[in-house]
């Protein structure tokens, strides 16, 4: 059955007038004798079998699709590299024809000699983040007469990812706070790295954390009592509600959020980002942040499709370990009041910095409850932001 609408599917409008011609011809001829008839179908059928080796048996050509790079950020130049060889004898086409996304773009192929090849680049859209579908490559094989033409497809298809534009931050930015092991804790302990205080010896204090000097000053035994340290684990929150964002407000969080996220990384933090979740019972939906490479291309095809904004995934996150530093990622349009709300979701002891994406905006710093809000119209501006979040 395939066969047989491929076949159908061959024949141009030309070839089904002589397929026509045949049919009326026989019957003319038969049913009145009239031999004009027969010699116009036997003509009608030698052209139609006639085209059939013009569209079958030996490729023409063989060609592969390349690409300059598989992975770019936004507005990175791309170039597909089609490569065309001629196998044998036959005749090569005179032109290849190329999709790119929901376009063709026909490349001319000038002669080729035999083991020959020829190389053609074209370039490829990386103005907006997401996913390039690149090929496959075909070729329209077809008689001289028009009467049969077959696409034949030399290659398969590629993809490009285009990422999110992303920045370097400064060393730690990622997690605000950076000491030897993680981020300073108000109870003290006798057993840790970061040294706080001296304080009287008490019965089953561990000898080895006498300070010998300071007793021997002091007339009495004192012993050493350090911060106990947390790691600077990064939490990522991220708002998918469309209704959160205005303009390109969401394609600069997801840059905040790749930023904020390979720092992170960079710093050798545990990183853990989420997205909104589905329900209002659902769990904040995690977004692949094993390995850079995964984290921008799980961002290259997010979008802002969940009803549930910054609030209701701040609320969600605090089920599973929120880490000891949590961004929270919305838009421009988000009331103050709903930005405390998030910020209050965190749990105790989480150290809160929202940053709301609004393209164009000057940068800015306020303080809303026990959190920072920083705003940013550009990717460049976030280095800057968080450099006034470390000051307070």
């Amino acid at each position: 059955m395939h066969r047989l609408d491929a076949a159908l599917r061959a024949i141009t409008p030309w070839g089904w007038t002589l397929f026509a011609v045949v049919v009326v011809g026989l019957v003319l001829a038969r049913a009145l004798g009239w031999t004009e008839a027969l010699v116009a179908a036997v003509a009608a059928a030698v052209l139609l079998l006639g085209a059939v080796p013009w569209i079958v048996g030996e490729r023409w050509a063989r060609a592969r699709i390349g690409l300059s790079a598989e992975r770019v950020p936004v507005g990175a130049d791309a170039l597909a590299l089609v490569e065309v060889s001629r196998p044998s004898r036959a005749a090569t086409p005179s032109q290849v024809d190329l999709d790119v996304g929901e376009d063709e773009v026909v490349l001319e192929i000038p002669p080729i000699d035999v083991g020959g090849r020829v190389v053609r680049s074209v370039p490829l859209d990386t103005s907006r983040r997401g996913l390039r579908t690149i090929g496959p490559a075909t070729i329209m094989r077809t008689d001289p007469f028009g009467v049969l033409e077959r696409r034949h497809r030399l290659t398969e298809s590629r993809t490009l990812v285009v990422h999110p534009r992303v920045v370097r931050l400064p060393g730690g930015a990622g997690g605000i706070v950076r000491d030897l092991d993680g981020e300073a804790a108000a109870e003290r302990t006798a057993d840790d790295v970061s040294f706080h205080s001296l304080r009287e010896y008490s019965p089953g204090d561990d000898r080895r954390l006498v300070h010998w000097r300071s007793s021997a000053r002091h007339g009495s035994l004192l012993v050493r009592q350090f911060e106990p340290s947390r790691r600077a684990d990064t939490l990522i929150v991220l708002s998918t509600d469309p209704r959160e964002y205005d303009g390109d407000d969401f394609e600069l969080a997801l840059s905040l959020v790749g930023t904020l996220g390979l720092a992170a990384m960079a710093d050798r933090r545990a990183l853990r980002i989420v997205e909104s979740p589905r329900t209002e019972r659902g769990e904040a939906r995690a977004i692949d942040a094993a390995t850079r490479d995964r984290l921008l291309d799980a961002l290259a095809v997010l979008q802002p499709e969940q009803q549930l904004g910054i609030a209701a995934t701040a609320r969600a996150s605090r089920r599973a370990a929120p880490g000891s530093l949590a961004w929270l990622i919305t838009g421009s349009t988000v009331s103050p009041r709903t930005l405390r709300t998030a910020a209050n979701g965190m749990p105790a002891g989480v150290v809160s910095v929202v940053v709301r994406a609004a393209v164009g905006a000057l940068p800015a710093r306020s303080r809303l409850g026990d959190a920072d809000v920083v705003t940013v119209g550009a990717i460049e501006d976030l280095s800057r932001g968080i450099g006034q979040s470390r000051q307070r």
